[in-house]
């Protein structure tokens, strides 16, 4: 029988909250962004809401041995809170209500429950620069920064 993780809710923002700011227009703050080589870690970039100047990191990483598999997360900046996350050729994920999420999924933040639940993410093909405007298209950021792939 798996065991259950004890999890504790570390962050109190409203659900209407998190949905406003995920849903609010934004746009990049940095006008070219260079994608991190494989096993680079802190790739982030900043937008911001067009609404009311709100500041958000978008933080990309590719697998050191995979490259098929990466994640890109939005977070508030003033407050670190995850809103929205895409994981691409994860890990099998454990929901707490013990229902299992393998391969590429969503999470989203939801009151009480932060971003600990996984959603199935219909994805063609695994391409990081492709599934990172995807995530910046469900975070609703209309204007994005130039990518520039790694060389190597």
């Amino acid at each position: 029988m798996a065991r259950k993780k004890n999890r504790t809710q570390r962050y109190f923002l409203s659900q209407d909250e998190a949905d406003r700011l995920i849903t609010t227009t934004k746009h990049a703050v940095e006008q070219v962004f260079k994608m991190p080589m494989a096993g680079e870690h802190n790739a982030e970039f900043h937008v911001q809401s067009d609404d009311d100047g709100e500041d958000f990191i978008i933080a990309v990483y590719q697998g050191t041995l995979n490259k098929d598999r990466h994640s890109m997360s939005a977070r508030i900046t003033r407050l670190g809170i995850p809103l929205l996350r895409l994981c691409v050729n994860g890990s099998t994920h454990r929901n707490p209500d013990g229902t299992q999420i393998g391969g590429t999924h969503w999470h989203i933040y939801k009151e009480g429950e932060d971003d600990w639940n996984a959603y199935p993410a219909d994805i063609d093909s695994p391409d990081f620069v492709k599934d990172t405007i995807l995530l910046l298209d469900k975070f609703n950021v209309i204007r994005k920064p130039l990518f520039q792939e790694s060389l190597i």
